[in-house]
C-alpha cells in the first residue's frame, strides 16, 4: 500500500486543527495555570490495539493463502458490466452464482470468506472498546486547562497551514496524481518528498520551487503543532492520527 503523500497530510491536519481552532476561542479566555496531564494513551488501549494488528495480520494471511485465487475473483469482478447492480453486493452469493469458478474454488472462497468475517467482528469488538474521541472526559479536561498563549499559538498556526495549502492548491493535486500513478514496486520506504518533485517534468522550475517552499514550511508547522499538542496532551502521539484529535 502507498504512503500518504504530503498533501495529503496536509488536508488531514487541516481537519485536526480546525478543530483545535474551535476550542480556542472558548477556552482562550481561561486563565487557569497549566496543571500536569493525565496520558490518554494507556496501557489497556495498547493492549487493544496490539490485538487489532493481530488480527489484521490473520486476515492478510487468508488472502496470501490463496492469492491467485483471489486475483481471479477480482478478475471476474471487474469484468462485470458498468451497469451491474452493486447495491446490496453479497460477495459470498456472488460466489455462489458465478459460473467462472469451480465448485472447488468456490468452497475455497467461500471457507475464507467466513473466517473473515468472524475476524472483522472480532476487530469491530475491539474497536468499540477504544475511546471515543469526540467525548473523551481526560481530552476535554486536559484542554480546559490549556495555557492561553498555546491555543492563540495553535490558532495562529492553523490559519497559516490554511493559506498554504490553499495557495497552491491545483498544483499539489497534479503532485497528488502523479504520485498515485507510481508503480507498486516503487521505492517508498525512501521517498523524498522535495526529491520527487524536483523530478515532476510537468512542473515548471518556478512551480517547484514555490511546492518546497510550501512544503518546508508545512513541515514546520507540522512540527511545531505537535510540539504544542503535546503540551496540552502530554505525547498523545499526534503522528498516530488516533487520538485525541
Amino acid at each position: 500500500m502507498k504512503k500518504k503523500t504530503i498533501w495529503s497530510l496536509v488536508l488531514a491536519l487541516a481537519l485536526v486543527v480546525t478543530a483545535i481552532g474551535t476550542a480556542t476561542s472558548a477556552f482562550a479566555a481561561t486563565s487557569a495555570p497549566m496543571e500536569p496531564v493525565t496520558k490518554i494513551a494507556t496501557e489497556k488501549e495498547d493492549t487493544i490495539w496490539e490485538q487489532i494488528e493481530a488480527i489484521e495480520e490473520k486476515s492478510d494471511a487468508i488472502f496470501q493463502r490463496n492469492t491467485a485465487l483471489w486475483e481471479k475473483l477480482d478478475e471476474i469482478c471487474n469484468a462485470l458490466p458498468d451497469d451491474y447492480d452493486f447495491t446490496n453486493f453479497d460477495e459470498a452469493a456472488f460466489i455462489r452464482s458465478t459460473n467462472a469458478l469451480t465448485e472447488a474454488e468456490k468452497e475455497t472462497l467461500l471457507a475464507d470468506i467466513k473466517e473473515l468475517n468472524e475476524l472483522d467482528a472480532q476487530m469491530e469488538a475491539l474497536y468499540e472498546k477504544l475511546p471515543d474521541c469526540d467525548n473523551m472526559p481526560l481530552y476535554e479536561k486536559a484542554l480546559e486547562k490549556a495555557d492561553p498563549k498555546v491555543l492563540d499559538e495553535i490558532d495562529t498556526l492553523e490559519q497559516e497551514y490554511d493559506r498554504v495549502c490553499e495557495k497552491h492548491a491545483d498544483l499539489w493535486d497534479k503532485v497528488d496524481e502523479a504520485y498515485f500513478d507510481l508503480p507498486d514496486d516503487y521505492d517508498f520506504d525512501n521517498y523524498d518528498e522535495a526529491a520527487f518533485i524536483r523530478s515532476l517534468s510537468f512542473l515548471t522550475d518556478a512551480e517547484k520551487d514555490a511546492l518546497i517552499a510550501d512544503y518546508n514550511r508545512l513541515t514546520e508547522i507540522d512540527n511545531r503543532l505537535c510540539e504544542l499538542y503535546n503540551s496540552i496532551w502530554d505525547n498523545t502521539g499526534c503522528e498516530s492520527g488516533i487520538c485525541p484529535f
